[in-house]
């Protein structure tokens, strides 16, 4: 499962994604290196809240995933200047119901957090995930992440915890996928 990290408060940035030379778009290969530097030049505090661990360097695999590399694996990148600020994954399973579920993972540069990228981020890739047909969220947050843990309460009323291995597994329903609107880049999507 993918970690997450605390995710800003919504307001500053339009639902186009484009504000203060912010750019939100698909990932790709090309991508692997600002991505590497991107979680490099993350606080410990912000790499631990997302990886559960402070390791400035992602492994090789790890750093495949967040690029993206995986036939499950959606990842949107906000950019500014080209730069990262910002890194969205959602990794699409099989639950043990049959559901098609996707474990979504958040980071945003330090000096960025608060300031609606990552909400913007995660609005997205949930379209993106509902566009697909995928049913449910998962999310794995530390019991500390106190931000990420109140966005959670306030979006998802209906949100199932489950605890195990030091972090809180938090489970969130989708709307029927016949209910996403356009190709999930611009669309909000609220939880059933």
């Amino acid at each position: 499962m993918s970690r997450t990290q605390t995710v800003t408060r919504p307001g500053a940035v339009r639902p186009g994604g484009i504000q203060g030379g912010i750019e939100v778009r698909a990932a790709s290969a090309a991508d692997c290196e600002a991505i590497k530097s991107f979680v490099a030049g993350l606080s410990p505090r912000a790499r631990f809240l997302r990886f559960f661990t402070p390791a400035a360097t992602p492994s090789p695999s790890v750093l495949r995933g967040l690029c993206g590399a995986g036939r499950t694996t959606d990842v949107l990148l906000a950019t500014v200047g080209g730069a990262v600020i910002g890194h969205a994954m959602a990794a699409d399973a099989v639950g043990p119901d049959g559901r098609r579920v996707t474990d979504i993972g958040l980071m945003v540069a330090d000096r960025w957090q608060h300031r609606g990228v990552g909400s913007d981020l995660l609005r997205r890739i949930i379209a993106r995930a509902a566009a697909r047909g995928v049913q449910g969220l998962e999310l794995e947050v530390l019991p500390e992440n106190r931000p990420m843990l109140t966005m959670i309460r306030h979006r998802w009323a209906d949100a199932g915890y489950s605890y195990g291995g030091g972090a809180l597994t938090v489970r969130v329903p989708l709307p029927d996928p016949g209910a996403a609107k356009g190709d999930g880049d611009d669309s909000p999507v609220r939880a059933a």
